[in-house]
């Protein structure tokens, strides 16, 4: 924990290049292509085997219905993953796990954005209860409150927010 603030700097200077970085247009991706492990195959010439157990990464270029856009990567080490503790990660994955806070993830990437459009969007019952689900996702850091009373997903999660739901695609 000693390190945590330059580590905070670190990811806030990453997240300013990202949000900064030109955009490209890139053409469908071919699943189909001679090398259709090309991520696997760039991550596997990265690693130090036999010295390492491997590694897990997440890349994306997406854009929202909304026209949020975000290009991103992050990789650990296999051994860095298992080192940790996970029960840290609880509350970030206990946000995900309510049907209607992930609905309100859904309508604020389809471009409903304040509590009001929110609470029209998703059947929640009361504003309050809105209310009651935007602060758990913010508190997890999926979502941030923006100028006007707007909640947007912050670009430095949109696509750990969409390989997380990938993941649990069976």
């Amino acid at each position: 924990m000693d390190d945590l603030p330059a580590r905070v700097a670190a990811l806030e200077e990453r997240v300013a290049a990202l949000e900064t970085a030109p955009t490209t247009t890139t053409p469908p991706l071919d699943i189909d292509a001679v090398d259709r492990f090309w991520a696997l195959t760039g991550l596997t010439a990265r690693v130090d085997r036999p010295a390492s157990s491997g590694a897990v990464m997440m890349v994306g270029d997406v854009r929202t219905p909304a026209g949020d856009e975000a290009r991103w990567q992050y990789a650990l080490t296999t051994d860095d993953l298992l080192a940790a503790d996970w029960s840290d990660l609880a509350p970030v994955l206990a946000a995900l796990g309510h049907p209607v806070r992930l609905a309100l993830l859904r309508a604020v990437l389809d471009g409903a954005r304040t509590a009001r459009e929110l609470a029209d969007a998703v059947d929640v019952g009361s504003t309050g209860q809105v209310y009651h689900h935007l602060r758990q996702l913010q508190a997890a850091g999926w979502l941030r409150a923006a100028a006007g009373g707007e909640h947007v997903v912050p670009a430095e999660r949109l696509v750990p927010l969409l390989t997380t739901l990938l993941a649990a695609v069976r």
